[in-house]
């Protein structure tokens, strides 16, 4: 869902037009690399006169996904150095985004476009393309093409589909007349170009780039992003404005806030000053609330994957649940006794008459575990948005299986928006069972600054010293949160950044304070293979690293018996 917004942030900062919004054009990227290779087209292309060319000739044409697709090959093609020149920081992307082109060499059958990307790939790694013919020929035209220049872009792209596909012949215009009269009024139109601009409305550049903010690491720091001078920039960051959109954003507040401002007090120090907690209370204020309406939707996307494997899931909580108690709980027995309800003993129904003794049935009663409290808190920054649906999943079978043997569970998750942490409670210890479900609510966004929710849970913690305690992380493996990146013009936000060494050592000290409470502490690194140096620097040992999130709950599983055996 968020995915468009962290690619239009990236195609506004490498092009510096700030009015493009690319939820109106055709021309899409589908992953950081495009964004950045179409961002630095903006810098020479006309995008609306481009824009303009495929609605008029392209989308009428049954095959106008792989004209699209042919399009954004010949741009890659001509800025394909040049991109790099600019923005040294993309080779990463790139990388990325061959890899996936590469990957089809694995599928016994390609469709077009990517059959020309592979052979473009090729071509620009020295080797031999190994396509089909025409393609061949097609691709040696598209390498030959470098123009800066727009009307000749979309020429060369008209004689291209002319040349190597078949047109809708039953259009009822001729297409080269009809070309003709477009070029021409399109030429009318650069008589006085539109000067790019780096002004924007603060509010639509807000929409963008807070969402995405630790996935602009890689941008140039001196990018000059002004804003309108109009009445809305004066007070657009105060304090109140901010909690606003906080609010606004996130439902109103659970707690009152002078509680809130008790524990800040106590946390938000070093490195988290001026950092401010909220917790969210899921309601919002405002009838019709987009962004109510957007949660809603995330609710019911979680569950239905949930209920899409309902029974394989079912199962899984239930081996879960055994694990655990052969584990942990191996002391605990359930107890039978009698109750005026649950199962009848048909050998006493003759008490309830005889002797109007109503206690003539039998209930299991489970063996309590009030010397065990299970904590799970959830990473939910923007970098988990693609695994959010099978985080909830496996989440929610953990607390299944946790409460099921009446072990306290108290579930959170954590992520950054401007200098607030959102930290969301899904159940508490003595919550009743179904409130297991409010996991499906599991929403990320923003960024991440583990530290200081780890902080938060140790202060939660420090209550229950007469209990053996368990924390499960969830975490990306890479602690980042720059407050002001999505900030523009002079506005600033008070709180420092949270970043690269300083962020890992900050989130490894917490941990260690954590131990040194005596809580069993373990993480689940859901990252980057690349991140494991810092996953290691902050929890030691004591972490799991999954390729599949499906295996959360096992991991967790074996975490949980490894440590019931230490404790022993």
């Amino acid at each position: 869902m968020w995915d468009k917004y962290r690619l239009q942030n990236i195609f506004w900062t490498v092009s510096g037009d700030y009015t493009i919004d690319l939820e109106k054009f055709h021309l899409k990227p589908v992953d950081f690399y495009e964004s950045a290779i179409l961002g630095i087209s903006a810098k020479y292309y006309d995008f609306e006169v481009i824009d303009d060319y495929i609605k008029k000739f392209i989308l009428r044409q049954n095959n106008r996904d792989e004209l699209i697709a042919i399009a954004k090959i010949v741009i890659e093609n001509v800025f394909y150095e040049k991109i790099i020149q600019e923005r040294p920081g993309t080779i990463d992307f790139r990388k990325e985004h061959e890899e996936k082109i590469l990957s089809l060499r694995k599928r016994q059958k390609i469709i077009l476009p990517e059959e020309l990307a592979l052979g473009f790939l090729r071509e620009k790694k020295g080797e031999y393309s190994k396509i089909q013919e025409n393609l061949s020929q097609m691709l040696d035209e598209i390498l030959e093409f470098k123009s800066l220049d727009t009307l000749e872009y979309i020429e060369f792209l008209q004689n291209l589909f002319k040349k190597y596909f078949h047109v809708n012949k039953e259009l009822k215009m001729d297409m080269d007349d009809e070309f003709k009269e477009f070029k021409e009024k399109s030429k009318k139109k650069f008589k006085a170009p539109k000067k790019k601009s780096k002004f924007i409305d603060v509010e639509l550049l807000e929409k963008y780039s807070i969402e995405s903010a630790e996935f602009t690491f890689f941008l140039d720091e001196d990018d000059d992003i002004r804003v309108k001078e109009d009445a809305y920039r004066e007070n657009s960051f105060s304090e109140e404005a901010i909690y606003k959109k906080i609010v606004k954003k996130y439902g109103v507040e659970k707690i009152p806030r002078y509680i809130t401002q008790k524990i800040e007090s106590k946390i938000s120090t070093g490195i988290h000053e001026d950092i401010k907690l909220f917790f969210p209370s899921g309601n919002f204020d405002t009838k019709n609330s987009f962004e109510e309406s957007l949660m809603d939707e995330n609710y019911k996307e979680n569950l239905a994957f949930y209920n899409e494997n309902k029974l394989l899931y079912k199962r899984a909580t239930r081996e879960l649940s055994s694990v655990i108690k052969n584990s942990l709980l191996k002391d605990v027995s359930d107890e039978i006794t009698r109750s005026n309800s649950g199962n009848i003993v048909p050998r006493d129904i003759w008490k309830s008459k005889k002797l109007n003794e109503d206690r003539i049935f039998e209930r299991i009663k489970k063996g309590d575990s009030p010397e065990i409290t299970v904590d799970i808190l959830l990473d939910s920054s923007a970098s988990e948005l693609q695994r959010k649906e099978i985080i909830a999943t496996e989440t929610f079978i953990i607390a299944e299986a946790l409460t099921s043997l009446n072990i306290k569970t108290r579930i959170f998750s954590f992520n950054n928006y401007y200098n607030y942490l959102i930290l969301r409670k899904y159940r508490d210890y003595n919550d009743p069972k179904f409130k297991n479900k409010e996991i499906f609510k599991y929403s990320p966004s923003g960024s991440n600054r583990d530290g200081l929710a780890i902080k938060f849970m140790r202060h939660l913690l420090e209550k229950e010293r007469d209990v053996r305690r368990f924390l499960i992380v969830l975490s990306d493996g890479l602690p980042f949160d720059e407050i002001n990146v999505g900030l523009v013009g002079k506005a600033t936000i008070p709180g420092f950044d949270y970043k690269e060494d300083e962020a890992v050592k900050d989130a490894a000290k917490e941990i260690m304070l954590m131990k040194m409470r005596g809580v069993n502490t373990f993480g689940v690194f859901t990252g980057e293979e690349s991140e494991i140096k810092n996953i290691k620097k902050i929890y030691d040992n004591d972490f799991a690293y999954i390729t599949d999130i499906s295996r959360f709950h096992k991991v967790i599983g074996v975490f949980l018996k490894t440590f019931a055996n230490k404790i022993e």
